[in-house]
């Protein structure tokens, strides 16, 4: 599986560069020496996913965008009480991550070129 623009997860782990718990100071960090891309997004946020951190899409009129993401891990998540909530993918990804994705798409292919 590649990476979904419409899966929550894979859009916070691009538009916010790594996942970070908005309750706790629990991080999926940058992995130093693998190349940033489209893979690297999809496998944070899945592995985040697997781990049982819960990320949602929201709308949020302050954010430039219009759009944010709810990111909590596992401990907070429970803590919280939604540990059961399943965000599920969107049909349309908000236009940043359309935005964000092109231009990663074209930063590999120059990678890729040179």
């Amino acid at each position: 599986m590649s990476f979904d623009p419409r899966d929550p997860y894979d859009a916070a782990a691009l538009y916010d560069i790594w996942l970070n718990c908005h309750g706790c100071p629990e991080t999926f960090d940058f992995e130093p020496g693998r190349p940033i891309g489209l893979d690297y997004y999809h496998d944070i946020g899945q592995k985040a996913k697997a781990e049982g951190w819960l990320v949602v899409e929201q709308e949020d009129p302050e954010d430039e965008e219009g759009v944010s993401y709810l990111v909590l891990c596992a401990n907070c998540a429970r803590r919280y009480g939604l540990s059961d909530v399943s965000p599920g993918h969107t049909e349309q990804p908000p236009q940043v991550i359309n935005e964000i994705c092109q231009a990663v798409r074209s930063a590999e292919r120059e990678r890729t070129v040179a």
